[in-house]
């Protein structure tokens, strides 16, 4: 959910050009004056792009709602002691609201009362950098993108952890000047969601297909 997300993304840039190409290679069927044809391809344009619409919010929303429930059992995991966290250096990448959800530190053994935000940070992870998401209180700042934390990584849920809040301002000091930081393969969104070329690509043959689609039904009502 947080690390490889190519294909979502492909799927979605598809899908998302392949209606308004439909809608627009409609009026081919004009010089023909294939007004039938021109007025079902056009809504069948607006039914691919509501479509995807309602597609990506109904996915969203289900990703999310997958990702917060496997972070609270995770979360509960770490702090409980059930399992045992590896320690791991990271850097803020973004927040995302869970205003719902209850947050987890690793010097509090009982979940913290709701409101908390999803802190997604990369982490410096033993195998390699990753991106990792944990459940903590939204008073807790750490808003600043690439701020330095420490985290607890779940050993068996690969993109849950919870927040480190033992570490000294020394020791948080240190992570931020970590020079794997400049030199590491780190994830970022055009990694994660597969490189900008193959999401080009996809929003091509979308637009490709959508006007292919077009000329062929055209061309079968001439």
């Amino acid at each position: 959910m947080l690390n490889d997300l190519a294909r979502q993304t492909r799927t979605m840039l598809f899908l998302q050009m392949l209606g308004p190409a439909i809608a627009m290679g409609s009026f081919f069927g004009i010089s023909g004056e294939h007004w039938g044809v021109v007025i079902t391809l056009f809504c069948l344009g607006l039914l691919v792009t509501v479509g995807w619409g309602v597609g990506v919010l109904v996915w969203s929303r289900r990703t999310d709602r997958a990702l917060k429930a496997t972070l609270a059992r995770a979360g509960a995991e770490l702090v409980t002691g059930r399992v045992t966290g590896v320690p791991a250096a990271g850097r803020v990448a973004r927040r995302r609201i869970a205003a719902k959800h209850p947050s987890y530190l690793a010097t509090t053994p009982q979940p913290i009362p709701a409101p908390s935000v999803v802190l997604v940070v990369t982490a410096l992870a033993s195998d390699g950098p990753r991106r990792v998401a944990a459940l903590v209180p939204a008073t807790i700042g750490l808003e600043s993108r690439k701020a330095p934390v420490a985290v607890l990584l779940h050993p068996d849920e690969r993109e849950a952890a919870v927040l480190d809040d033992r570490v000294t301002p020394e020791q948080l000091a240190a992570i931020g000047g970590d020079p794997r930081w400049a030199s590491a393969d780190l994830p970022t969104d055009r990694t994660v969601g597969g490189g900008y070329l193959p999401m080009l690509g996809a929003a091509l043959l979308g637009v490709a297909a959508g006007l292919g689609l077009d000329l062929l039904v055209v061309a079968l009502a001439t």
